[in-house]
């Protein structure tokens, strides 16, 4: 399992969730800053993600299509200029502009590395990569948020909420660029002219019908879990909760341990038996979360977040890849971002349109629902996903798997 391509994949996933981390949890509060409503605070939070989803349709056929270390580069390059833009141009015109930019390179990095990790790993191993690649986004996002946190308020205190924002979007820009380095050191991906062939027309490669089921129950857990990133800063702000900062930490350090061993469940018991608890433990730490008066309630409820979610992302990004033969990997990947990307751009304006007409604490309890609706869904969806698994095993050939996409062997 821990090959060249899967520890550089590792690498970039990290350096990506820690550029994106540190700065998520500020984009409400900077378009605030920025003069707009509550309305348009939602809308600006998840135009990041609608646009990611706008260009899947391109992002699909590109990723299939093209050299992936390549592509890999560019949108990293795209994610270094547009948090560097977020940092001069302080407008919301500007803002706009740069979200646009950012969305478009989400929509790339997302299920390229998805692809690529996937494409690193061993069959029997899938699930358990999956938990551990999510380790890196884990302690990113452990990381990030109070790093983020700290740099705005030490920039307040130099130079006003101007300084602090700048400063906070300048590392992220750092971080982007940093990504570059694993990148370039993946090994060149080597398609035989038949696999060329095989991977079919570009609009083959869109999306991919049996990831479907999956990204939908993914799409309502991660719109329920983006109300935790968007809006907690400004949540303990109404409430009066000082050192929120640590909120971030605590969920992302019971990731960590949460996301691997989601995947070795899965691999050894199944996905039924792993995604139906972590969906439970979900919905409740929702419970806990919208009643709690204290920071103590919160972590705890961030903890709750965290084993839940992370018992379950694993196991149905493993269900995504494993519906399709490897050689969809890429659009089975881009499918199941297009669950994500809905999910997050709903899930901010949901919380708006909840939080315009009551207050944070009811915008977190009615994101029980989204849950429910994906457990639902997965139990209707089950039974198909065994039957599909098993059909792609029978079909698959005995000729031993390249655990490095197509490339030149180490």
């Amino acid at each position: 399992m821990w090959n060249r391509n899967f520890i550089c994949v590792v690498l970039t996933n990290f350096l990506l969730c820690l550029g994106h981390a540190s700065v998520n949890p500020l984009v409400a509060s900077y378009a605030k800053f920025l003069n707009a409503n509550e309305y348009m605070m939602g809308l600006l939070t998840g135009m990041f993600y609608g646009v990611a989803l706008a260009i899947r349709p391109v992002a699909g056929p590109v990723t299939t299509k093209a050299e992936k270390r390549t592509l890999l580069i560019a949108v990293f390059a795209i994610g270094c200029v547009a948090n560097l833009g977020y940092a001069l141009f302080q407008t919301i015109p500007m803002f706009v502009f740069f979200r646009f930019l950012s969305g478009i390179q989400y929509g790339f990095v997302g299920s390229l590395i998805m692809t690529l990790a996937g494409n690193s790993l061993p069959p029997e191993k899938l699930a358990s990569g999956m938990g551990i690649y999510g380790v890196g986004a884990a302690i990113g996002t452990a990381i990030a948020p109070t790093a983020g946190i700290y740099l705005l308020e030490m920039g307040t205190r130099l130079g006003g909420e101007r300084v602090g924002f700048r400063l906070a979007f300048m590392f992220a820009s750092v971080m982007m660029l940093l990504a570059v380095i694993p990148s370039v050191m993946l090994l060149p991906e080597r398609k035989t002219k038949l696999e060329r062939q095989q991977a079919g027309a570009w609009y083959t490669n869109i999306l991919s019908a049996p990831v479907l089921p999956p990204a939908a129950v993914m799409c309502l857990l991660i719109m329920a879990f983006s109300l935790y990133n968007v809006y907690m800063v400004e949540y303990a702000a109404e409430r009066g909760i000082a050192g929120i900062g640590a909120f971030f930490p605590v969920m992302a350090g019971t990731l960590v341990f949460s996301r691997p061993m989601s995947g070795h469940l899965t691999d050894k018991y199944g996905a039924a038996k792993t995604i139906f608890p972590g969906m439970v433990v979900f919905a409740l730490s929702f419970v806990i979360v919208a009643t709690g008066r204290s920071l103590t309630a919160l972590l705890i409820g961030a903890a709750v977040a965290a084993l839940g979610y992370g018992t379950t992302q694993p196991a149905i990004q493993a269900m995504c890849l494993q519906s399709v033969p490897r050689l969809k990997s890429g659009v089975a990947s881009n499918t199941a971002y297009m669950g994500l990307d809905l999910g997050l751009f709903l899930g901010p304006l949901y919380g708006s349109v909840v939080y315009g007409h009551y207050n944070f604490s009811v915008m977190y309890m009615t994101a029980i629902a989204p849950i429910a609706a994906a457990i639902v869904i997965f139990a209707l969806i089950i039974p198909g996903y065994n039957r599909r698994r098993a059909q792609l095993s029978e079909e698959k050939n005995d000729k031993p798997r390249n655990l490095n996409s197509g490339t030149s062997p180490e």
